[in-house]
């Protein structure tokens, strides 16, 4: 037990003598009081300017970015961190100065909260003697050593996290391998098409891969790999490579001319721009590449013919390069949760889009130009500051949510294939009875609005609702 309280005594200071790491209570009694913190640090989230639903989105890959980064150093400099028997989680809140440096790490939760993390409720591990001298160890050299380049650079910031730690219950695939255990005492490679070596706590690419000759699809999501060796592209018969949250090091990461890899995931990579040699993946289908603070070019989208699925989801941009027009045969193109005030007319111009979605932008209006997207099917354009609409195609799927709408659009009751359509949450006074005409509705959300809060039932909202379920139209 002495021993124990003399490496807790130890860890908790750093070579200075300058203790960085807090328990939540010592923290908010002894250094800062919550409300002197909060001026101090504010959090990441309500640092930037622009709209609260996206800063929340921004701080997601900065928290994935810095909890990746604790993570791999912890397993680098102490494995036994992550070879727990059970999975704890913690929260954790780091407070870093205008340089990016870590001023303080206070863990745990105050005694006077309800464990209330990030709006919603968890329930937070504790942790005993041994691990937390353990935690302090890693913790204390972390913020000793780690400096954040976030990206408003001479502000101090605090980021809430919760942290995860120890080996946790990956549950064993029966279908595929999911463990390199298993990869290794394979005896039959040349059969096996899957490995899903995700969540593994892998610091190093897996040599085993290069076992299974035949694989096509090879999933390292959510470990800790920086470098992918350049003998990936042995690997001829792989159609599908997700990276997804392993933070590459994409100045050693080259793509090679290639015509076999079709579906390839790499958001939350530390992307800033495309690589060039992304084009070489001549037969790419679906590309994800979102949750990545990306500055694009104007050439970016060239050369990618076979391309049908694009993900930018939150890329924190606020325009797009023109070539994403040369993209003939896209399905679907997801821009959810960027900077968006306007929808470029290339965007219009993509004669195989399917389904489009804009929603969490800033967009004040939707270009005239998409009228003329005869393949559109699907437009999700929720959470934007829209009060019109121009003609819109013939389309399946309408959300237009959570927007500025005062006058119901009329452009909606042109839609004869209209499916489902959502218009909640705007401010609307005149009841949509042009709905009733709307022969294929399924499904109407369109609470939310001035006509649905009357206290006293109105007869004509009343009548829409009943003309509409007694066609077993769900109305909500």
């Amino acid at each position: 037990m002495k021993k124990l309280l003399f490496i807790l005594s130890l860890c908790s200071f750093t070579t200075f003598g300058q203790q960085r790491v807090f328990e939540r209570d010592k923290f908010d009694t002894e250094i800062l009081t919550i409300v002197t913190a909060k001026v101090k640090y504010p959090t990441a989230a309500n640092s930037r300017t622009i709209e609260r639903t996206n800063n929340v989105k921004r701080f997601e890959v900065d928290e994935k970015r810095i909890n990746n980064d604790f993570m791999r150093e912890a397993i680098k400099k102490n494995s036994a961190f992550v070879t727990l028997i059970e999975t704890k989680n913690i929260p954790i809140e780091i407070y870093l100065n205008q340089s990016g440096s870590i001023d303080y790490l206070v863990y745990g939760y105050s005694s006077y909260d309800n464990r209330i993390f990030n709006g919603r409720k968890f329930v937070f591990d504790t942790l005993n003697t041994e691990q937390t001298a353990l935690f302090l160890t890693v913790a204390e050299d972390f913020c000793k050593n780690y400096k954040y380049s976030f990206t408003e650079a001479g502000k101090n910031v605090s980021f809430n996290l919760g942290l995860g730690f120890g080996k946790g219950q990956k549950k064993v695939s029966k279908k595929y391998i999911s463990t390199l255990e298993m990869a290794k005492s394979c005896n039959q490679p040349d059969t096996v098409k899957t490995l899903m070596l995700n969540r593994l706590n892998l610091l190093d690419f897996p040599e085993v891969v290069f076992k299974f000759k035949n694989l096509e699809k090879l999933d390292l999501a959510d470990n800790y790999i920086e470098v992918i060796p350049k003998s990936i592209w042995s690997l001829e018969k792989l159609k599908l490579l997700s990276l997804s949250g392993n933070y590459i090091n994409y100045n050693k990461f080259k793509f090679k001319k290639n015509k076999h890899i079709k579906d390839l995931n790499i958001q939350f990579t530390g992307l800033t721009k495309l690589p060039k040699s992304l084009k070489r993946n001549q037969n790419l289908e679906v590309l994800f590449v979102g949750n990545n603070p990306i500055k694009f070019r104007n050439n970016d989208f060239k050369r990618m013919p076979n391309l049908k699925a694009l993900n930018l989801y939150n890329v924190r941009t606020s325009t797009l390069p023109k070539s994403i027009s040369k993209l003939k045969n896209l399905e679907e193109l997801d821009l959810y949760y960027n900077d968006l005030k306007f929808l470029p007319k290339e965007v219009c111009e993509l004669p195989k889009l399917k389904t489009l979605a804009v929603a969490n932008n800033q967009l004040w209006n939707l270009p005239e130009e998409i009228s003329k997207m005869s393949s559109l099917q699907t437009l999700y354009a929720h959470h934007n500051r829209l009060n019109s609409l121009p003609n819109l195609p013939s389309l399946k799927l309408l959300d237009v949510g959570y927007n500025l709408f005062k006058v119901f659009p009329e452009q909606v009751y042109q839609l004869k294939d209209l499916e489902e359509f959502d218009i909640t949450h705007n401010a609307i006074m005149d009841i949509p009875e042009g709905l009733l005409a709307l022969s294929k509705l399924q499904k109407v959300y369109i609470r939310g609005n001035e006509f649905y809060k009357s206290e006293v039932p109105d007869e004509k909202l009343t009548k829409l609702k009943d003309s509409l379920e007694k066609r077993q139209v769900m109305v909500r």
